[in-house]
């Protein structure tokens, strides 16, 4: 089983590798497997802004939260959060969204439809 390192400012790298162990010593080894392979395809950062697409769900490092991309200007990438929150964020600054932060930003859209 070989073993990624990653940088120990990436809060998903160090919650799967949390998990990881705490599979590995609970003797659930396919669980292990399962969160070392997301650690060794886990990207940190985009390359350039063409790697971003429209809709996207991506999470800004900077203001900690994750969004829906809606549009791309030069450098900037415009987000959106289901209640209706925009903002601006460098491209540098973004990675893309995990499954779970996925599910998390498709939480507030259903209660925000709830309300309306």
């Amino acid at each position: 089983m070989t073993l990624v390192d990653k940088p120990a400012d990436c809060d998903v790298c160090t919650a799967l590798t949390r998990q990881r162990d705490a599979a590995r010593l609970a003797g659930r080894h396919i669980t292990a497997q399962s969160r070392n392979a997301e650690i060794a395809n886990h990207r940190q950062f985009f390359l350039s802004i063409d790697e971003i697409a429209v809709g996207a769900v991506v999470y800004d490092q900077d203001s900690d939260v994750v969004g829906v991309v809606r549009d791309i200007r030069g450098l900037l990438v415009c987000l959106a959060r289901p209640t209706h929150l925009t903002w601006e964020a460098p491209y540098a600054r973004l990675r893309p969204g995990t499954e779970w932060e996925v599910k998390q930003l498709h939480a507030p859209a259903e209660l925000q439809r709830g309300r309306s």
